[in-house]
């Protein structure tokens, strides 16, 4: 049997660590990217260590001849998952909020998915089952102040899958975002020094559900899901 391959974004800590260490599990070569080589490769480590297969591609997101490298390296090749988790985040009221750090949200959290999408949809094509995982955030469900320009982000990433879902429908390549609450992550540690934990999500929740979605048969997909705490809100 041949085994399936995925690639994570920002899968050097947080959820896309996780997605990675849970899709290794589940029988993936996983290609981890990201900025950080010394995370990732800490990664690489983890799944080695389990028995997993892992390869590291460390690149910024964010530039465009790099995204354009690595769409060259993997050229030919089968992908089955595409993972877009790297992300970033910014608590900042309207007027606080700077044209470049609008513009590295909009970068990373945005575009980086659009223009990976189209780079890797050719090897997408190679596999029987594809899929494409756009990772959100609770708030293209629910405004939030502060969060702006992370919002404006996110939400154009719900419109961007639903958009692809419809597109690549005829192809049967699934495209699904899955939006978590507030994850417990190094990421909201940042954001929310001192949360109360209990009213997060763990990582592996979510890297489960990721597993779940994109071992649905060929042909079948489902609507995005919003995850959070009961305890939450």
């Amino acid at each position: 049997m041949t085994q399936l391959c995925a690639i994570i974004t920002g899968a050097g800590s947080g959820l896309g660590r996780a997605i990675a260490l849970r899709l290794a599990a589940a029988g993936m070569t996983v290609r981890l990217a990201g900025r950080t080589e010394s995370k990732l490769h800490a990664v690489a480590d983890e799944i080695a260590a389990l028995g997993g297969s892992a390869q590291v591609h460390a690149l910024d997101l964010e530039d465009d001849h790099a995204l354009a490298g690595l769409a060259n390296e993997l050229a030919g090749e089968r992908l089955d998952v595409l993972v877009n988790c790297a992300g970033d985040w910014l608590i900042a009221m309207l007027e606080g909020t700077s044209d470049a750090q609008l513009d590295h949200l909009l970068r990373l959290n945005l575009r980086a998915p659009y223009v990976l999408a189209r780079l890797l949809l050719p090897n997408l094509r190679r596999s029987d089952n594809a899929s494409i995982i756009n990772i959100g955030s609770i708030v293209t469900a629910l405004s939030v102040p502060g969060v702006s320009a992370y919002t404006a982000s996110k939400v154009g990433l719900k419109g961007l899958t639903g958009a692809l879902a419809a597109e690549l429908r005829e192809e049967l390549v699934r495209v699904v975002m899955i939006s978590p609450g507030p994850a417990d992550t190094p990421m909201r540690d940042a954001a929310s020094p001192g949360i109360d934990k209990s009213l997060l999500v763990e990582p592996r929740t979510i890297a489960e559900l990721v597993q779940v979605v994109v071992s649905l048969p060929r042909g079948i997909t489902t609507s995005d899901f919003t995850l959070h705490s009961l305890r939450w809100g």
